[in-house]
């Protein structure tokens, strides 16, 4: 049984205006999620996340100047699971954030309001948010059915939680 790391974090950077607005909307203490996994080939920890304008890879010594991780999740994994998860990682790098998607966010959220539960108007299969992007991975080594196109990052925290999850790093010691 191997393992990956589902991540947390938000920007070390000052002026990070669009990370303010997920943590302000989704009133939380970081506003990114990421997933990390050893390459063994390599000797190197890879962070695979949407962020920027695209889908991509990161180092870990690069990633740790850049963000400030909040909570991490080690979930067990199957060898099978695990090769078929950086499978996906590396056939989608260089897909496109999903600025669309993003703006159907404030549409979920008014229908919610009014117990309306709808799909993302702006979903699309070929672009993706970083919480999306740990969500659709989620499904597949969990076999769950979450609906990645309105996962926030705090939505994949509380449902790690829920599963019994413990968080590994120092700093998450309380929900967010």
């Amino acid at each position: 049984m191997d393992s990956i790391i589902i991540g947390f974090s938000r920007p070390k950077s000052w002026f990070v205006p669009f990370a303010w607005l997920i943590m302000l909307v989704t009133w939380c203490k970081f506003s990114h999620a990421y997933v990390r996994y050893e390459n063994a080939y390599a000797n190197r920890n890879m962070v695979f996340q949407a962020s920027g304008l695209k889908v991509n890879f990161m180092g870990q010594t690069m990633f740790d100047g850049e963000e400030n991780v909040y909570a991490e999740f080690n979930i067990p994994i199957s060898d099978a699971a695990k090769l078929s998860t950086v499978q996906f990682a590396i056939d989608n790098v260089g897909s496109s954030y999903a600025v669309g998607q993003i703006l159907g966010f404030p549409i979920v959220w008014f229908m919610a309001m009014f117990g309306k539960k709808i799909r993302n108007p702006f979903y699309s299969g070929s672009n993706y948010f970083c919480s999306e992007l740990v969500c659709d991975i989620l499904n597949e080594i969990n076999g769950t059915a979450l609906d990645s196109s309105v996962m926030t990052p705090k939505d994949i925290y509380g449902y790690l939680l829920s599963k019994g999850y413990q968080p590994v790093s120092a700093q998450s010691t309380a929900q967010s």
